[in-house]
C-alpha cells in the first residue's frame, strides 16, 4: 500500500510539472554574439591568481527566433574571471541586460568553470515586455578573438526559450 501511495504521489508529480512544461510553448535558440570590452581591471591575488573584472557592450544574433521576437539585440554584460596563477580560467560569470529594438529586455547569466570553457551555460531569468515569463538556457562557446588584442571577441550559442 505504501508503495502505490508513494507510485501515486510521484506520477501526480510528474503530471503536474508537465502541466507547467506545457504552460509555455519551447522553441529552439541559436546565436551568435559579436563584443568589445568597454573596460578591465586585473587583481594580482595571495597566490598568484588573478581576479578580472570586465564590461563588454555587443550584438547578439538569433539565427532562430519565433515571430514578433527580434532576431537582433544588444548586451551589456559585467563579467568576473578567474584565472590561475598560470593564467589558465578557472571560472567565469557574466549578468547580461539584453534589449531589443522594441525596448524590452532580459536578463542573462552566463558561467564556466572548465579551463577549456567547455561547460560554458547561459540562462535567461527575466524580463520586461515580451519577455516578461519567458525563459531559457543553453550551451554557449567562445568563436574566438575578432581583434588581434583580443579586446573584441564572438561568441556562439544553443539553446530553447519557452515563451509565455
Amino acid at each position: 500500500m505504501k508503495y502505490l501511495k508513494t507510485l501515486a504521489l510521484a506520477l501526480g508529480a510528474v503530471f503536474a510539472m508537465g502541466n507547467l512544461a506545457s504552460a509555455g510553448t519551447a522553441v529552439p535558440s541559436h546565436g551568435y554574439g559579436l563584443n568589445t570590452t568597454t573596460s578591465s581591471t586585473a587583481t594580482p591575488l595571495e597566490g598568484g591568481a588573478t581576479l578580472i573584472k570586465s564590461t563588454t557592450h555587443g550584438f547578439w544574433v538569433e539565427t532562430s527566433t519565433e515571430a514578433g521576437y527580434p532576431s537582433e539585440k544588444v548586451a551589456d554584460c559585467n563579467a568576473t574571471l578567474l584565472l590561475s596563477a598560470e593564467g589558465a580560467p578557472l571560472a567565469y560569470r557574466s549578468v547580461c541586460s539584453v534589449s531589443d529594438v522594441d525596448g524590452d529586455l532580459w536578463i542573462a547569466t552566463i558561467g564556466a568553470t572548465k579551463p577549456d570553457f567547455s561547460d560554458c551555460a547561459w540562462v535567461a531569468h527575466a524580463g520586461t515586455g515580451k519577455y516578461a515569463g519567458a525563459s531559457g538556457s543553453g550551451q554557449c562557446a567562445s568563436a574566438g578573438p575578432l581583434t588581434k588584442d583580443g579586446s573584441s571577441s564572438k561568441s556562439t550559442w544553443t539553446g530553447e526559450w519557452v515563451l509565455p
